[in-house]
């Protein structure tokens, strides 16, 4: 039985990899990690841990005491903040330890998570880009009021989930936003008219092996509805070019929407993202595919998706205040469990 390894079990991405491996749970032995013994990602898995938070100097340590410790065989990333801290860290981890960490190249990490830098490695590669200029740019902004009418779109070049978006109406916003020292990109505004999209993949030795393109609405800046159908597929010869071009290794997302019949990316997440539990639904379980591959080489079979929408809704767990104390205490927990509560018994 194989030792898994999933960070940031508090989170909505490290909880979708650990919905994602419950498809096989006699498999695997499930480790979760996470700063808080609150996170309900701790309750999917077989054995939880305590870790420090990422940017706290003594993460490394915390992981590297459960690598050891648990023998752990793979390691799949659940929050954005740990990835530089994996890939930086990547060779010397696996050389010490046998460890198989699913990281991108540092890179890759670096452009993905800033808009600005994404929108300028489409550029240089011929890949259809969002025109996008610094807000402290004051050359570029006029070249992009010449070329593009309003509105556009005000972003930090770190986001995620919407936060800090903003759309620029006029010339007034325009001249706020310009007037001050940020860190935010202004961009084209590419309506959605023709709909959202978000393309998750997996590149394995430089080749990208699988593509599902979901088409998806948003809410809080997250999916909360996701559409399949197969004409969707048209743009899935393009993601792959982009992520093979990029250098990925291991899970990308990418999201887009369509500009003059061409997707314009507009967002790199080089990991996988939150539509991950989403596209196993629809009959590709992707972390499966990757632990196939790096624990066993296996490659990829083919898979049928099934055409149709996947609506999210909350649900509960319940879990005791003594496992809670005890994890909180103890730092780790054996066999967590909880009572689940679904919006309709079978």
């Amino acid at each position: 039985m194989k030792n898994i390894l999933v960070t940031g079990a508090g989170a909505v991405l490290g909880q979708g990899i650990l919905r994602s491996l419950q498809e096989f749970p006699d498999n695997f032995f499930i480790h979760t990690a996470d700063p808080d013994h609150r996170s309900s990602g701790h309750l999917l898995g077989n054995k939880a841990h305590l870790v420090k938070m990422a940017k706290d100097p003594d993460y490394l340590i915390s992981i590297e005491n459960i690598i050891n410790t648990e023998n752990i065989d793979i390691i799949l990333i659940g929050t954005d903040t740990e990835l530089p801290i994996f890939s930086l860290n990547k060779k010397r981890l696996e050389g010490k330890y046998g460890v198989i960490i699913v990281v991108s190249s540092l890179n890759v990490i670096e452009i993905a998570n800033n808009k600005f830098l994404t929108a300028n490695f489409l550029k240089d590669n011929g890949f259809p880009y969002p025109i996008s200029f610094m807000s402290y740019d004051q050359d570029g902004i006029r070249l992009l009021k010449n070329l593009n009418s309003y509105p556009y779109f005000a972003k930090p070049i770190d986001g995620a989930r919407s936060i800090g978006v903003e759309i620029i109406y006029n010339e007034k916003d325009l001249n706020r936003i310009s007037s001050y020292n940020n860190n935010l990109v202004i961009q084209e505004y590419i309506s959605e008219i023709d709909g959202e999209f978000t393309s998750g993949c997996l590149v394995f030795n430089g080749k990208c092996v699988a593509v599902v393109t979901l088409k998806r609405d948003l809410r809080d800046g997250n999916t909360y509805r996701a559409y399949y159908k197969q004409e969707y597929e048209i743009y899935n010869n393009y993601i792959s070019s982009v992520a093979e071009k990029l250098g990925v290794d291991g899970p990308c997302n990418f999201q887009f929407r369509v500009k003059d019949g061409r997707p314009i990316i507009f967002e790199i997440n080089s990991r996988f993202s939150g539509t991950t539990p989403l596209r196993f639904i629809f009959g590709f379980n992707e972390v499966i595919a990757c632990i196939n591959f790096y624990l066993y080489k296996k490659n990829i079979n083919q898979f049928n998706l099934k055409p149709g929408v996947v609506l999210r809704a909350w649900s509960d767990l319940f879990v005791s205040e003594q496992d809670l104390e005890r994890l909180k205490t103890d730092k780790f927990l054996n066999n967590p469990s909880s009572i689940y509560y679904p919006f309709k018994k079978e």
